[in-house]
């Protein structure tokens, strides 16, 4: 009996062996250290002399919250892995890059452990997780940019209330938003997105339910500036809505979107006494269901203020299916968006980009089409004007300076590393765009429609942690208008 238990353990030892791979056998057998490297760096031929690496290990750190399955999506690799040692770097970075687009975490570091003997390599990544409940406070200007309100500042036209944020809820990137807003824009909505339902981590669903209510409405534009007619006593517009989203994730770049939804639009009947063109049907109001789909292909390295990569989008909405009593909405548009950016050497980058939309119907009204001078759509130089429209075009480009490239700062007197460890880099942005807008509609009394559309100047760009950018620009119009302008969202 006593010769049978070492037998036994030797034959146990050598069957948990045998279902090992060559390389992690001989790490077993004959165990030696692990070196740390600069992944970034080409791996040094005396330490390792083979071709390939095989991946033994991924471990994470600092992820408090969010669960490993949640980061083990981001990844290009999996332990078990063999990856050729030129394409290493490549790997790692962009997994890197992949975590930090999740916007669950401020940092993201990535540590390779080379083993002395043997390819074989552990891979570490580092969190610093952000901060994921956000009780706002509101105060805000309610325009459509920042710079509508500089030219003629009321604080009539602001906002307050609170926004509660959960983000990562349940440590599964889950987002709950509650969101009670007063003022000259009032909203009320709840919102929850799951990205994930299913176990290949695919398919994700979201949903938001809101009511919007304006006293004061913007019914014409005229010389590219809008009007707006005010109700005294009551609402100017009270809009119901339920949005729903159906996602699908195909690897990591590739993301397909399905919307339904719902609207309950009412105006006052003043509006279409102003403007007969206002709303669907010319009826005080507008209920109507709209389906879309949207795909997105995003390789770039962060998303928030990207210096490399490439984006592609391409959205196809039709508002009004026919299925709702006194459905009047009869609308389809596609939109698009293609966006390149490269690195030139170290500091010095160039970015380029095209927005387009065509948009097809019988009747568009006024209140629910859009041409240039909302969100990301517009020509630099004219963020001041609305330039309504069924199709456009618009082609971005800039050139950019890192002034003060990407530093790590820590806020001493904050204990919270959530917010005391920052990032920030400042940018000098040189930029010329063009763009043109046809209007079949709107076009009378405003100039800029159907028309060439130029703009070029020199901004100022402040990137820092939680996404947060900071744009202040000069700019020269074609038609010679000029000045300041501000912006929170990247250029391009």
């Amino acid at each position: 009996m006593r010769t049978l238990y070492p037998t036994v353990l030797l034959f146990l030892f050598w069957g948990w062996i045998a279902t090992l791979t060559a390389q992690e056998q001989l790490a077993v057998l004959y165990p030696s250290s692990y070196v740390p490297v600069d992944f970034k760096a080409p791996l040094p031929r005396e330490l390792i002399s083979s071709d390939y690496v095989i991946i033994q290990s991924v471990e994470f750190e600092g992820n408090e919250a969010t669960r490993q399955h949640i980061l083990q999506r981001e990844l290009l690799f999996a332990p078990g892995d063999t990856l050729y040692r030129n394409d290493l770097s490549r790997i790692l970075e962009q997994s890197r890059e992949n975590l930090l687009n999740t916007s669950l975490f401020n940092f993201v570091d990535v540590s390779l452990l080379l083993n002395e003997m043997l390819p074989v390599a552990n891979v570490r990544f580092t969190f610093v997780e952000r901060w994921y409940i956000w009780p706002f406070p509101i105060f805000e200007v309610a325009e459509r940019n920042l710079n509508d309100w500089v030219m003629s500042p009321s604080f009539h036209r602001t906002n307050y209330g609170v926004y509660i944020v959960k983000e990562n809820f349940r440590g599964r990137m889950e987002r709950v938003s509650i969101l009670a807003r007063a003022g000259y824009r009032q909203n009320y909505s709840i919102g929850y997105t799951i990205p994930y339902l299913n176990a290949a981590q695919k398919v994700g669903l979201g949903f938001h339910v809101g009511l919007n209510r304006r006293n004061e409405l913007e019914y014409m534009t005229q010389d590219n500036i809008q009007l707006f007619y005010a109700e005294e006593g009551s609402y100017a517009l009270s809009h119901f809505y339920v949005n729903t989203r159906l996602f699908y994730r195909q690897g990591i770049h590739d993301t397909h979107t399905l919307h339904l939804d719902y609207n309950q639009y009412r105006f006052a009947d003043s509006l279409l006494i102003l403007n007969p063109l206002f709303s669907p049907g010319s009826n005080t109001r507008a209920p109507f269901l709209s389906l879309g789909y949207e795909f997105k292909h995003d390789h770039r390295d962060i998303r928030a203020y990207p210096l490399r990569g490439h984006y592609f989008d391409i959205r196809i909405r039709r508002q009004g299916l026919g299925l709702l009593r006194n459905e009047e909405m009869d609308m389809t548009s596609a939109e698009t968006s293609l966006r390149r950016f490269w690195q030139l050497n170290p500091r010095w980058f160039f970015a380029s980009g095209i927005n387009a939309k065509m948009s097809s119907g019988n009747f568009q009204p006024y209140y629910l089409q859009q041409g240039l001078g909302f969100k990301g759509d517009i020509v630099r130089g004219y963020e001041n004007f609305v330039i309504d429209g069924q199709h456009f075009a618009v082609l971005k480009s800039n050139f950019k300076y890192a002034l003060v490239p990407n530093r790590v700062s820590r806020i001493g007197f904050i204990g919270n590393e959530k917010f005391s460890l920052i990032h920030y880099a400042l940018y000098v942005n040189f930029f010329a765009d063009v763009g043109y807008v046809h209007d079949n509609l709107f076009f009378k009394g405003n100039p800029y429609s159907n028309n060439f559309l130029a703009g070029a100047g020199i901004g100022l760009d402040l990137v820092t942690y939680y996404d947060k950018v900071f744009r202040t620009e000069f700019s020269v119009t074609r038609q010679g208008d000029r000045g300041f302008h501000l912006h929170l969202i990247a250029p391009i």
